[in-house]
């Protein structure tokens, strides 16, 4: 399988051009995956949120003298004007900060720069990586996870969560390729172990837990993606009867298929597919199912993989067998009922689904015009009815209402009376 491309990047917003293809889907990313794809706004202080659990096999303490070096290497000493932006670059990167929150901090006097940079490495001694408690290395995290002891596999993930969420971009990377690979195969023996029991369901959610923090900055979600086996374990790892953990998986999934290509949707259907194989199951069964539990965030977790899956493709025909193949699961039943509930974030995502379910209806009936002067009357018929079925597969009357997307073909080629 040929490596995938990095997520896609949007072009920059401004008048849109005649005919130019309106987004398939105009929430904001954050909308529907919650917090998943979060940017740092400050740079966060190790453990300054929720203290780490300690990790029984790491060391406790750091050599006096090495401490005592790192720290006389990081105290203040006059900088160049080229060094000082070199840091400030560097400090935004470690603060996670996307392009637009970057563009007005570039624009600043290079005074406050330099202030910003010196507040930067003063935090940096005084905490990161030169504090004096405490602080477990991405190396030791990578030490610990090839030990692979048992009994404080959970411990160890809990920590190196906290760590992957409160640390730095420049730390993440340290942890980088090598220790997202012992995440998947952690992941990948509790799944094929095939054990339902709660600690191994908890083992799964903590390593999960794990590629969702990773996930919060622009290289973890990069290096995710360009691994072929992250999709398909976290396709497996759906399970309605562990809602807590399912939320997240199906979150992770939509933030993919929102932020990558479209050759991306392409590999998460077909993990799915793969998982549903082996399940012996429909592959969106599970999914499906998810929306019929009670928890009201999985359920609009479910809702918004829905609508990254099927709002992602280009082509309409692809748009309509995904979106009927839902129908088809149970979707269509469940509809009514999710509408009656009274959640601002399913609403949302319901919203969403039915708008682009008329957008669809609508191009479609565009199309139909376009080759009118090819079709005979009969046969448009036919179409429009079968078209119909493809939107709404149980219902199989053909209303009058239906027939007014004719009314210009019927008037200009055949001009027969009004219906």
């Amino acid at each position: 399988m040929p490596g995938r491309k990095g997520p896609q990047h949007p072009p920059p917003s401004g008048a849109e051009e005649p005919g130019e293809k309106r987004p398939k889907f105009h929430l904001n990313i954050r909308t529907l995956t919650d917090d998943m794809l979060d940017k740092f706004a400050s740079i966060r202080i190790p453990g300054s949120k929720k203290e780490r659990p300690p990790l029984s096999n790491l060391k406790t303490a750091f050599a006096t003298n090495d401490c005592s070096s790192e720290m006389m290497e990081n105290i203040p000493k006059p900088l160049s004007e080229n060094e000082v932006l070199k840091l400030f670059e560097k400090m935004m990167e470690d603060m996670n900060l996307n392009e637009d929150k970057k563009a007005p901090l570039r624009e600043k006097d290079f005074s406050i720069k330099k202030e910003m940079v010196m507040q930067y490495i003063n935090t940096a001694s005084k905490t990161g990586s030169l504090k004096s408690r405490r602080q477990i290395s991405p190396q030791e995290f990578i030490h610990e996870l090839k030990m692979g002891s048992a009994d404080d596999i959970v411990t160890c993930l809990e920590s190196l969560r906290v760590s992957l969420t409160s640390n730095p971009v420049s730390w993440v990377e340290s942890f980088g390729h090598e220790g997202l690979g012992l995440l998947l195969d952690i992941l990948e023996k509790l799944i094929s172990a095939k054990i339902q029991e709660k600690i191994v369901k908890k083992k799964q959610h903590k390593v999960i837990q794990c590629l969702k923090a990773l996930m919060n900055t622009q290289y973890g979600l990069e290096r995710i993606m360009s691994e072929e086996r992250s999709l398909s374990l976290l396709a497996k790892a759906i399970d309605p009867k562990y809602p807590s953990m399912m939320t997240d998986v199906v979150k992770l999934l939509s933030a993919v298929c929102i932020v990558g290509e479209e050759s991306i949707l392409e590999e998460v259907l077909e993990a799915l597919t793969s998982a549903g194989e082996e399940r012996n199951v429909d592959r969106f069964s599970s999914i499906v199912e998810g929306l019929r539990h009670d928890s009201a965030q999985l359920q609009v977790a479910c809702m918004q993989l829905i609508n990254a899956l099927v709002t992602s493709p280009d082509d309409l025909d692809f748009r309509l067998h995904i979106r009927n193949e839902f129908m088809r699961c149970g979707l269509k039943e469940i509809l009514p009922n999710l509408k009656c509930l009274k959640n601002d974030g399913l609403d949302i995502q319901l919203k969403v689904f039915d708008e682009h379910k008329e957008e669809d209806l609508l191009e479609l009936s565009h199309r139909l015009e376009e080759i009118r002067a090819e079709l005979e009357y009969p046969f448009v018929l036919k179409l429009l009815t079968y078209v119909k079925l493809l939107l709404n597969p149980k219902q199989t009357n053909f209303t009058l209402q239906d027939t007014k997307l004719l009314k210009p073909f019927l008037y200009k080629q055949y001009k027969a009376k009004p219906l």
